[in-house]
């Protein structure tokens, strides 16, 4: 005998032991799951049970059905021999229970029908709105219901009997009672699992919708803020609408199939209110960007499509049949979708690019959900069996999920309309980028034409402050010495803003440098720069005050509509004459006041009068008689503050009385004199 065998033996045999005891053996006979598939044959017949001893007869697990038709329960009852039938009808079946103490349970496939489960004549529970409540729901899902309790029982059969009723407005093409197989009986946490599972496949078929609702969303959240930056740009604003509306339906459509949100018609009123504030928010936005302004054809449309959403729950009040009320909303929206189109079509033929970047894609989106919902009323008047459903909502596998036609339209649609709007956005920027130019160079050009040092007169402090609104202004000002002692001060103001406005100013002051230099007095220069202005306002005017100042001090002014100057805090109420540009050969008075040693002038445009607070309160009058005696740059500070709104200009003259040498040229102050500032 070797050394070391009986150990091997006991090894062997102790191994032999441990995988006998591990091993499992499995019993397809005894044990599998407590379940039982209900597809099959149910009893059926139409209307409602009659009542017996104040309880459902038809319910009782012992009522004679054998006279009842035998009805699939994976079809409509419409399909097997009642076409288009509406209100109450019974299915009843027996279910073999098992001995045993265990829960047994009833899972019942989805419908959009309501109904009641009783179980050996006992209401287990209910599904949906029953009559004399009418307004149907369109929950589709898997639902649980007790079957037996856990109690110690026999074996025994019970009887399970549903009561259901089919609104009327969905018999004519939708069939009433079970429309899939799914039916199970049996242990209620398997039965529980499985209507769980139901619930998570049908939320993913619906994926595509909340997808496209998520990115019409966002979409449109970010084209509202380009909008809120770029206000004057409204195709933004109704493509922002657009989105938003499409992607509250989207969001309407999810809740409603998925949980049931709202009865059938207020859920109707409220996707044709999203699909007619689509509409015309697509139209408005189409008449924007092709530059086709709706008038009154257009107007009418839109107003033919706001009348939609009504016509859409006709049917309710009995005033028209679902067909109808479908026909009848298609019908007030189709105009509007035709003016779109025409519009489209018309300016493609003329060349515009845009307009042939956005037809087709339109065409598409429009075009299919005009089919689809062509298909819906042919099936609800009858005229077809099928739903619209199974002609034109077509999946298109993109595993683990599908993508129903209908949404690739509407991406390739918002991916068109993206590409437009980044085109139309970057062309808008290059423009910007070329006027940001031009406007700098007006200012530049601006900032040339303003007063300098070498126009102080030795006599005089003058200050003098422009801000414009915008980069460039409509006032002006000049302040130019006569070369004997005395200066004049030309200050205005140009109706309107921007480019126009600067180079009317260039024109301006140019004549008033020409004019000066001959030596014109107010009046002659007003009635120059008058003569100037008429042909080149284009319906605008220029207000405008002249005043020219001698060494003696001697005040001689003209005005052309602008407000009167302040001497010494105090407003100086002086004639005035229609501002330039208006009037043909106007005529402008003269008037002379003689200035004192330490008199001050204040001249303002009216940006400083008309400085509107965020409460839209003026500076006014008032308030800028009480801040004529500080210095230019303190009163424009305070009209700035205030609220600017329109260019402010304040030019600021003191007299110091200093007498003429023999020369005739006024000596020079020992103070130095503050150069203008702009």
């Amino acid at each position: 005998m070797r050394i070391g065998s009986p150990f091997r033996r006991a090894a062997l045999l102790l191994f032999l032991v441990c995988a006998s005891a591990w091993g499992q053996s499995f019993d397809l006979v005894g044990g599998r799951e407590q379940v039982v598939s209900l597809d099959g044959r149910w009893r059926f017949h139409p209307g409602d049970s009659p009542v017996s001893n104040g309880a459902l007869a038809w319910a009782a697990p012992g009522f004679d059905d054998s006279g009842w038709a035998l009805l699939r329960s994976d079809k409509s009852w419409s399909a097997q021999g009642y076409p288009h039938l509406d209100g109450f009808g019974w299915y009843r079946f027996e279910v073999r229970i098992p001995a045993g103490d265990h829960a047994a349970s009833l899972l019942v496939a989805p419908t959009v029908s309501s109904y009641e489960v009783y179980v050996d004549g006992k209401l287990a529970g209910s599904r949906g709105p029953l009559p004399p409540h009418t307004l149907p729901s369109t929950e589709f899902n898997f639902h649980l219901f007790p079957l037996t309790a856990a109690a110690p029982h026999a074996e025994r059969e019970v009887t399970v009997a549903l009561r259901m009723w089919h609104a009327p407005i969905w018999a004519s093409y939708i069939g009433g009672g079970p429309l899939k197989a799914g039916h199970l009986a049996g242990d209620p946490a398997l039965l529980g699992s499985e209507e769980e599972h139901h619930r998570l496949e049908r939320s993913v078929n619906f994926v595509d919708a909340y997808c496209f609702s998520i990115v019409s969303a966002l979409v449109g959240v970010t084209i509202l803020g380009l909008f809120l930056m770029r206000p004057a740009e409204r195709e933004y604003l109704w493509f922002a609408v657009m989105l938003l509306s499409m992607a509250a339906d989207n969001v309407l459509f999810v809740g409603q199939q998925l949980y049931a949100w709202f009865s059938e018609p207020v859920y109707d009123v409220a996707d044709a209110t999203c699909t007619a504030i689509t509409v015309c928010a697509l139209l408005c936005f189409f008449a924007r960007v092709l530059e086709s302004s709706p008038r009154t054809l257009g107007r009418f449309v839109l107003a033919l499509a706001a009348l939609s959403p009504p016509a859409s729950i006709l049917y309710w009040p009995g005033w028209a049949s679902p067909a109808s009320s479908a026909a009848i909303q298609i019908a007030l929206l189709l105009p509007a979708v035709l003016w779109i189109l025409v519009t489209l079509v018309r300016a493609a033929i003329r060349g515009d690019l845009d307009a042939r970047l956005l037809l087709l894609p339109t065409l598409l989106d429009v075009g299919f959900y005009f089919a689809d919902n062509l298909a819906t009323v042919l099936a609800q008047a009858g005229i077809t069996d099928l739903p619209s459903m199974r002609v034109f909502e077509v999946d298109l596998s993109l595993p683990p999920f599908k993508l129903q036609a209908g949404y690739v339209f509407h991406l390739v649609f918002l991916l068109a309309l993206l590409v437009y709007l980044i085109r139309r956005y970057s062309v808008a920027r290059r423009k910007e980028e070329r006027l940001a130019g031009e406007f700098e160079a007006a200012r530049q050009v601006q900032l040339v034409l303003l007063p300098d040092h070498k126009d102080q007169c030795p006599g005089f402090h003058v200050e003098s402050i422009y801000w414009p609104a915008d980069q460039v202004g409509g006032d002006f000002f000049q302040q130019i010495a006569d070369g004997e002692g005395g200066m004049t001060i030309v200050i205005g103001d140009v109706s309107g803003k921007g480019l126009p406005a600067a180079m009317i100013v260039s024109v301006l002051v140019g004549a008033i440098r020409a004019e000066l230099a001959h030596g014109a007095d107010p009046a002659a220069l007003l009635t120059s720069l008058n003569d100037r202005m008429m042909g080149r306002s284009h319906g605008g005017f220029v207000t405008c005050l002249a005043a020219h100042l001698g060494g003696d001090g001697r005040l001689t002014v003209a005005n052309a509509g602008h407000l009167p100057p302040y001497i010494n805090g105090r407003e100086n109420e002086a004639p005035g004459s229609l501002p330039l540009g208006l009037v043909s050969n106007a005529r402008y008075d003269e008037y002379a006041i003689q200035l004192n040693a330490g008199d001050r002038l204040t001249f303002v445009s009216d940006g400083v009068v008309e400085a509107q607070s965020r409460r839209g309160e003026l500076l006014g009058f008032e308030r800028t008689r009480a801040l004529a005696h500080l210095p230019a740059e303190a009163i424009a500070t305070a009209a700035r503050n205030h609220g600017q709104e329109d260019d402010i200009t304040v030019v600021t003259v003191e007299f110091r009385g200093i007498p003429c040498n023999g020369s005739g040229s006024i000596a020079a102050s020992e103070r130095d004199v503050r150069p203008a500032t702009a």
